[in-house]
C-alpha cells in the first residue's frame, strides 16, 4: 500500500487508434551527418472506450445502423408536394463474431500444456503432479482460460481473480462485457501488479443503476465500498481518505487469504481482435447495403408501352397484376433489363470480405474437394490463424503464469498440501491449436518410436485426443503385471515339470526305505 494516498484508483489508460494528423509533417532535410535535435512530434489519438468495442461485437450496434451516419433518405409526394422519410436498406453482418471465434479455437483449442521439472522420477512428486492436474481439472480452470481469452479478444482486458472462501478455493473471470471495470496498477521498476479495483453497478428490473459498488485488491486486504453518503467511524474515514475515494463509503474490509495480489490481469492495447478490420468491416456494410437499395429499386421489372392516344387498354387484377392488353397494331408493350451489378462494384465486394479476414489473421474455411489432406496441407492452408496463435501464445503466457500461481495457493490451501504444491517445479505454457489429420499424427508416432528416436512417454503426452494424466503410470503397471503373469506361468510350468518327471522316476510311488 506504499504511495496509495498519492494515485487516484480508478483511474487507468484508454484504448486508442492513432488518426493521421500531423503525419510527416514534421519531415526535414539534412546534408551530412549532421547531428540534430529529434523534431517534436505529438501524435493525435481517437479515444475508443470498451462499450465501443461491445457495439462493434453485436451487429445490432453496428454503425451502419446509425441514421446520422447512414441516414434515411428524404422524398417529395409529387401530387401532394409533401416530405417524408424512406427508410434505407441497412445490413449489418457479424464479422467480428466470426473473427473471435475462430481466434479462440486456434488459442484455446487445446489445453494448457504442463511440465514437471527437476526430479521426475520421484514418485512422491509425481504423485503430487498428478494431484494438481486433477485439481487443475475439477476447478475448471480451463473453462477460467477461455473466459479471460474470450474477454481480452472482444473487450480488450480481463481479470482472473482468486478466492478463499472457509478453506475453499474459487475463482472468477473480471470482464467489461459482464458489467466490470478494471483498474489496475503496476510497480513502475518491476511491472508487477501493486493495487487492483474492480468497478461494477447494480441494475433494476428497468436498468436504472441502483448502487454502485468498488472492490479493492491490495496484497492482505479485500475492501469493497458503496457510492453514497452515510455515516463514517473514523476508521472508515481514514481508509477513504488514504484510497483517495470521495463519494464512496466503505463496507468491508477483510483479508483475502492469499500472501499476494490474487489477480491476473491481462490487457490487448490494441483493443479488440478484429481492430485491425473494423474499417473493411464498416466499408463492406455500406457497400452491400447501397446494393441491396439498388436491387430493391429493380426487383421488379418496369413496363413501358408505345403508341398513340388511348389505343392501349390495360385489365388488371385485384393483386395488382396485368391480365389482358389490347393495343393497335403499330405499338409496342415490354420489361425493361433489368440492371446488372457492374464488375468493379462486384470486385470491390469481393477485394473488402477478403480483406476482412486477412486482416485479422483468420482463414475462409477452404472448398476441399478430395479426401483427408496431409498434415502439411492443413498447417499451410491454416498458417495465417495459427501464427497468429503462435504471436498470442507468447503474449498471454504471463496470464497463465498468474493462473497457476493462484490456482497452486488457493487449491494447496484447499486440500490442506500447499507445501508440496509450491514446491512442485511446474513449467505451463499454450499450444496453439491446428487443425490435424489424427490418424497421420498417431502413425508419424509410432513410426518415431519404432525407430527408437522418441520415448513410448512423450509419445503417450502426444496423442491427447486418447490419453490423460495417468495414462503412461497405467501403461508400466500393465507391463509390471504381465512379467508377473509371465513368471508365475513360468513357475508354475516347472513346478508340473518337476511334479511329472517325479511320477515317471517313481511310477508306483514306492517309497526307498
Amino acid at each position: 500500500m506504499e504511495n496509495i494516498s498519492t494515485r487516484q484508483i480508478m483511474v487507468r489508460r484508454p484504448f486508442r487508434r492513432i488518426l493521421p494528423n500531423g503525419y510527416k509533417q514534421a519531415v526535414g532535410v539534412i546534408s551530412g551527418s549532421l547531428s540534430v535535435n529529434e523534431p517534436l512530434d505529438n501524435p493525435t489519438y481517437q479515444i475508443i472506450t470498451q462499450m465501443d468495442f461491445l457495439r462493434e461485437f453485436e451487429p445490432s450496434g453496428h454503425a451502419i445502423n446509425d441514421p446520422l451516419v447512414y441516414p434515411d433518405r428524404l422524398r417529395q409526394d409529387p401530387e401532394t408536394k409533401e416530405w417524408f422519410r424512406e427508410s434505407v436498406i441497412r445490413c449489418a453482418f457479424a464479422f467480428q463474431r466470426i473473427i473471435t471465434i475462430k481466434h479462440l479455437v486456434h488459442l484455446c483449442g487445446n489445453d494448457i500444456q504442463f511440465e514437471l521439472e527437476g526430479d521426475t522420477e520421484n514418485e512422491k512428486v509425481k504423485d503430487t503432479f498428478f494431484k494438481f492436474r486433477t485439481g487443475w481439472a475439477v476447478k475448471d480452470m480451463e473453462i477460467a482460460w477461455y473466459e479471460a481469452a474470450k474477454s481480452v479478444k472482444i473487450t480488450g482486458d480481463t481479470a482472473f481473480v482468486g478466492y478463499l472462501r472457509k478453506g475453499i478455493f474459487y475463482w472468477k473471470v473480471l470482464s467489461f462485457e459482464k458489467g466490470d471495470t478494471l483498474y489496475p496498477h503496476f510497480d513502475n521498476v518491476t511491472g508487477k501488479l501493486t493495487l487492483f479495483a474492480r468497478s461494477y453497478s447494480d441494475f433494476d428490473n428497468n436498468g436504472n443503476t441502483v448502487t454502485d459498488w468498488l472492490e479493492v485488491w491490495d496484497e492482505k486486504y479485500l475492501r469493497r465500498f458503496r457510492k453514497g453518503k452515510g455515516a463514517y467511524s473514523k476508521i472508515k474515514q481514514v481508509i477513504k481518505n488514504l484510497f483517495g475515494l470521495s463519494g464512496y463509503e466503505l463496507v468491508s474490509s477483510q483479508e483475502h487469504g492469499f500472501t499476494f495480489i490474487p489477480v491476473a490481469y491481462h490487457r490487448n492495447e490494441a483493443g479488440a481482435c478484429w481492430s485491425p478490420s473494423q474499417d473493411s468491416i464498416e466499408q463492406y456494410e455500406l457497400a452491400f447495403s447501397q446494393l441491396s437499395q439498388n436491387n430493391t429499386a429493380y426487383a421488379f421489372p418496369i413496363m413501358y408501352f408505345k403508341g398513340e392516344g388511348d389505343s392501349i387498354n390495360i385489365e388488371g387484377g385485384i393483386d395488382g397484376t396485368i391480365k389482358c392488353i389490347s393495343m393497335g397494331p403499330d405499338d409496342e408493350a415490354g420489361y425493361l433489363n433489368k440492371q446488372d451489378v457492374s464488375t468493379a462494384f462486384t470486385k470491390q465486394l469481393d477485394t473488402l470480405y477478403k480483406l476482412i479476414y486477412e486482416q485479422s489473421f483468420a482463414v475462409i474455411p477452404p472448398e476441399v474437394r478430395s479426401g483427408d489432406l496431409p498434415g502439411v496441407a492443413i498447417k499451410l492452408l491454416y498458417s495465417p490463424a495459427f501464427e497468429n496463435a503462435m504471436k498470442d501464445a507468447q503474449e498471454y503466457n504471463h496470464l497463465i503464469d498468474d493462473m497457476v500461481k493462484i490456482f497452486t495457493y488457493g487449491y494447496g490451501v484447499e486440500t490442506e498440501n500447499l507445501i508440496d504444491l509450491q514446491n512442485l517445479n511446474v513449467y505451463a505454457w499454450i499450444k496453439p491449436y491446428i487443425h490435424l489429420n489424427e490418424s497421420e499424427l498417431v502413425q508419424n508416432l509410432a513410426v518415431a518410436v519404432q525407430n527408437g528416436f522418441l520415448s513410448r512417454q512423450t509419445a503417450n503426452e502426444q496423442i491427447q485426443m486418447y490419453s490423460n494424466p495417468r495414462d503412461w503410470d497405467r501403461i508400466m503397471k500393465e507391463k509390471k503385471e504381465e512379467q508377473q503373469a509371465d513368471i508365475l506361468y513360468e513357475l508354475k510350468s516347472q513346478q508340473v515339470f518337476a511334479t511329472d518327471n517325479e511320477v515317471e522316476h517313481n511310477p508306483a510311488g514306492d517309497d526307498k526305505l
